[in-house]
């Protein structure tokens, strides 16, 4: 490959490597055409992205963007994952990936502006993506809400209920 066609190869990457705040580099070996088609089917249905990338050229891209430092992970044939709403799901869908592909495993990430280790990696695909945490705290919300309400409507109760009892009383002394 000419110098001038690497030059602009190494451009384009910068371009499309712009602006990302997350990215995966995934190791790739021994996947099947077909399979890796099915697989990047799959990613791009949850707007996510696999790339197979030149190392060098992606490097010298990566450099130039705000993921300086992720280059460190370009090892033999690599890819680099991007995309998703936040990096703890698309570090989700790139360990669940290689729980399922034994041609493919995490090397190393970026996300919240620092470098990610394949064992930070494990670790924060763990944690419940973002969904899921809206999901909770709704709960959690409308629990406490309902307790509330169950108070307000107890105290409205038991009032109603001595305002009874008065009435009773009063009718019974005269």
């Amino acid at each position: 490959m000419s110098k001038r066609l690497k030059a602009l190869i190494a451009r384009e990457l910068e371009e499309d490597f712009k602006g990302l705040d997350k990215c995966v580099i995934v190791g790739l070996t021994g996947i099947p055409a077909v399979e890796a088609d099915r697989l990047r089917a799959d990613l791009d249905s949850r707007d996510m992205r696999l790339q197979v990338v030149k190392n060098s050229l992606a490097s010298i891209a990566l450099r130039k963007t705000d993921m300086a430092g992720l280059e460190r992970f370009l090892d033999g044939p690599s890819a680099l994952l991007t995309g998703g709403s936040d990096v703890v799901e698309l570090v989700k869908a790139a360990t669940d990936v290689s729980r399922k592909e034994e041609g493919f495993w995490v090397r190393g990430a970026f996300g919240e502006g620092r470098l990610l280790s394949p064992e930070e990696v494990e670790q924060l695909s763990k944690i419940p993506g973002r969904e899921e945490l809206y999901a909770r705290f709704a709960g959690a919300l409308v629990s406490k809400l309902s307790g509330f309400a169950g108070v307000v409507s107890a105290v409205q109760r038991n009032f109603v209920y001595a305002l009874s009892a008065l009435k009773s009383q009063r009718s019974e002394e005269e």
